[in-house]
């Protein structure tokens, strides 16, 4: 099974967005896939569908009920705050281990072809009171796709979310220039820009497009290896 988790450079850059095209477009060809959000916050509980957990299980082809959610999201957390914060105010035990184990066991489910782990906010976002993001994704040792759009300020972010995945070992397998808005920056002009200073994999998804170059580019990745 290919497996990979899903991050960006900060909140509502587009990392659902991306996640829910690629497992359209991994449908599409056949291929089953499967998509864990471990925790996520700032929804509405009479509007699932519209929340990551909901959005996800609609393009896994799921129905979405409280029960689906819980399957493949550990805590929902209602506030639009960091986890841990929101866990802190809702009185959840903050427990890297049950939110580790609860990962490990849904990519323990050995009929998908191809597995997405999405995170919540961006690489170094607060996960729970003493771990971030980052430490789960290292722990994981999953191939990560990184998701970032041209905003401004967005290259040193861009640029200090790769070298701090790459500091942990972690390897990045696509990044992906989002437009969340139709009158967002140009994908593609911004990649010039950041691809100056570090080579990877990278590609532009402008607002609204499919991902099926994005597909392409992570089979050839597996056909190389």
């Amino acid at each position: 099974m290919r497996g990979y988790f899903v991050t960006a450079t900060g909140t509502d850059i587009g990392k659902t967005y991306v996640s829910t095209r690629l497992i359209e477009a991994w449908r599409n060809r056949g291929m089953r896939a499967e998509a864990t959000k471990p925790l996520m916050s700032g929804f509405a509980e009479d509007a699932l569908e519209q929340s990551d957990a909901g959005r996800l299980l609609v393009a896994m082809g799921r129905g979405v009920t409280p029960a689906s959610v819980s399957e493949i999201c550990l805590h929902r957390l209602a506030p639009p705050l960091a986890p841990n914060v929101a866990m802190r105010q809702a009185g959840i035990a903050q427990s890297y281990s049950e939110i580790r184990g609860f990962v490990d066991r849904r990519l323990a489910v050995g009929a998908a072809d191809v597995h997405l782990v999405e995170g919540a906010g961006g690489v170094m976002s607060p996960l729970t009171d003493d771990t971030l993001q980052i430490d789960l994704m290292a722990d994981l040792r999953l191939k990560v796709i990184l998701v970032t759009a041209p905003y401004l300020g967005s290259i040193s972010h861009t640029l200090t979310a790769m070298d701090a995945l790459r500091a942990r070992g972690l390897e990045i397998a696509a990044l992906v220039v989002s437009q969340p808005s139709p009158c967002g920056g140009e994908p593609l002009a911004f990649l010039e820009e950041v691809l100056r200073f570090r080579h990877v994999p990278a590609l532009g998804m402008a607002h609204g497009q499919h991902a099926e170059s994005l597909t392409l580019l992570l089979l050839q990745q597996d056909a190389e290896h």
